[in-house]
């Protein structure tokens, strides 16, 4: 067992616990964009794999509401930690501010004072090429996001702790200009892997990821990165060509199949399958959200995932207004033409119960529902 501080990505704070609360099971909020969790070293390996976490500590410390604080005083507190947490070797001190920060904290003066009373001659300070890196993370009220977030405020909180050598830091990926098959509408590579992540849950880690409108491969390619069978099919032979180019150039996980399927036929085409994940975005138009473009298409491709993996997840995203980017969002928000409400019913009626959902932006007219869904029974 094992103990990690997260550190999240401003794009999308409650998106970010939501990932992390997914690949590892309970986590302990200390702040929107940091979580403390305890876990074994399978989910500390799907973690290593997250959209949304940007760094990852360990052996780590913290002080609650820490003002009045002085730097001296902070330095003191992280030197003492050093006698038992720091191992022998060289260092650096490396600090970085969530939201707006903590008055009266220099980063500067941190790095410098805790630095001098960190060095000794089993662990010199190497600002180049460490062989530890100490981060303090200054964490206070966030600075506005995009998103709304529904954490509580917490106080604000001085976190440090070792850069985990495995974290690899924000994902971006390869960008969807660089594959050989490429269209505009392609998902952004960081929002498929975030999917595929959201898709895990407890007692569920999905071996096989399926995506029933794979379009130009984003969601398959990600899955197939993080070693996990990939089985996508589209309607329109292009992209089935497209996808499998695609999944070929990247060199992921080689167990994988494309095939040109119905998205309501999936299990006809797959057979049951346990150990299934269906991410998917599916198509929909400029402006699907005010209609229900798409419904019969996303219903049929629910039901037909259902019969082919009982007990396996859904993650997919359903186009709406930006009005749903203001809060929780309601039973009366429009979704697909249609109210939040019967959305969520008419899924539940293919067998599936959504257990999250939380709007992202996409340009000033459309924003999307990210969806997960869980067995309804």
């Amino acid at each position: 067992m094992r103990s990690l501080v997260l550190i999240g990505s401003g794009w999308h704070p409650s998106l970010f616990r939501a990932e992390v609360s997914a690949l590892s099971g309970p986590i302990e909020v200390l702040h929107p964009r940091a979580v403390f969790l305890t876990n074994d070293e399978d989910a500390l390996h799907r973690l290593s794999g997250t959209a949304l976490v940007d760094d990852a500590l360990i052996s780590t410390a913290r002080l609650w509401d820490p003002s009045p604080l002085s730097v001296g005083e902070l330095a003191g507190h992280i030197a003492q930690w050093a006698v038992t947490s720091l191992p022998e070797g060289s260092f650096a001190i490396r600090t970085r501010k969530l939201g707006r920060g903590i008055d009266d904290l220099s980063c500067s003066r941190i790095e410098s004072e805790a630095g001098a009373q960190l060095s000794s001659d089993v662990n010199p300070v190497d600002l180049e090429e460490p062989t530890h890196e100490v981060v303090v993370i200054l964490a206070g009220p966030e600075d506005g996001s995009t998103h709304w977030d529904d954490a509580v405020p917490t106080s604000p909180i001085v976190l440090w702790g070792i850069r985990d050598g495995n974290s690899k830091g924000g994902y971006t990926g390869t960008s969807p200009t660089e594959r050989p098959f490429f269209k505009p509408v392609t998902l952004d590579p960081r929002l498929a892997r975030l999917m595929v992540s959201l898709s895990h849950r407890r007692g569920h880690s999905p071996t096989v990821v399926v995506d029933p409108f794979c379009g130009t491969g984003g969601i398959a390619i990600e899955a197939s990165l993080l070693d996990l069978e990939v089985l996508a099919s589209d309607l329109d032979e292009e992209m089935v060509e497209g996808t499998r180019t695609n999944l070929k150039w990247i060199g992921g996980q080689k167990n994988h199949s494309v095939e040109q399927c119905a998205a309501d036929r999936i299990h006809e085409l797959w057979g049951e399958r346990p150990g299934c994940s269906f991410v998917f975005d599916p198509p929909y138009g400029r402006n699907a959200w005010a209609s229900d473009d798409g419904l019969e298409l996303l219903l049929g491709a629910l039901a037909s995932a259902r019969m082919m993996s009982p007990e396996g997840s859904v993650c997919t995203m359903l186009p709406t207004s930006p009005e749903a980017l203001g809060g929780p969002v309601s039973n009366h928000q429009v979704v697909m033409g249609r109210t939040w409400d019967e959305i969520r019913n008419l899924i539940r009626e293919t067998g599936w119960q959504v257990v999250l959902n939380s709007p992202i932006r996409v340009h000033r007219s459309l924003s999307r529902l990210v969806v997960v869904c869980h067995p309804a029974d």
